[in-house]
């Protein structure tokens, strides 16, 4: 199986660390869709992730393709009984903070950037850490710790000056915590 994405992805890296936490091999092909035209050949939509399976078959978006792995390593992370329905929507509520973090990063590379949508994703990200501070999180971990771990991971690396830990410090424990986990430290990124 091939994951096109990037490693600075909070969704691509979501796959990877379903992948690796349930010892799935995945070729990961590094790849700027923005910059790269030809991939919608892969996914029509020019969105990263996207699985392409050994049958030719493609999977695109998060989670679906997290819910594939998953069902391929044994469902693990995503519950059938009625604790899946807490475990899909942390996984909004994190893929949601992921979405306007990178929305806010991709922003604020365009000259001049657009402020008033800039300023609503950044309160979007903050609202939604505000939300995460007084979530109760499961352990061991499902899908929406994942999609929380990977958003916060991102937000960690493009916005180093948010000091979003200060003022949430059941979140900032929560997520030192889970950092520690092999699968988050094998798809960290690493700053260069």
């Amino acid at each position: 199986m091939k994951l096109y994405g990037n490693p600075l992805s909070p969704f691509a890296r979501k796959a990877c660390v379903i992948a690796h936490a349930l010892g799935l091999t995945l070729e990961v092909i590094d790849i700027l869709p923005l910059s790269d035209e030809g991939f919608r050949k892969i996914n029509p939509l020019g969105k990263i992730p996207a699985l392409t399976l050994d049958d030719g078959t493609v999977v695109i978006d998060s989670r679906v393709i997290c819910e594939y792995l998953d069902h391929l390593g044994g469902a693990k992370f995503f519950p059938r009984e009625s604790s899946r329905w807490k475990a899909l929507t942390l996984q909004s509520l994190g893929d949601g903070v992921g979405e306007a973090a990178v929305m806010y990063s991709i922003l604020g590379r365009e000259d001049p950037a657009p402020v008033k949508i800039r300023t609503r994703q950044m309160a979007a990200m903050l609202a939604g850490m505000d939300a995460l501070e007084h979530t109760q999180f499961s352990d061991p971990p499902l899908i929406g710790e994942i999609a929380v771990g990977c958003a916060l991971g991102y937000i960690d690396f493009r916005q180093p000056d948010l000091d979003w830990k200060s003022s949430r410090p059941n979140l900032a424990t929560w997520y030192a915590k889970f950092c520690e986990h092999p699968s988050m430290k094998a798809t960290a990124v690493k700053p260069s």
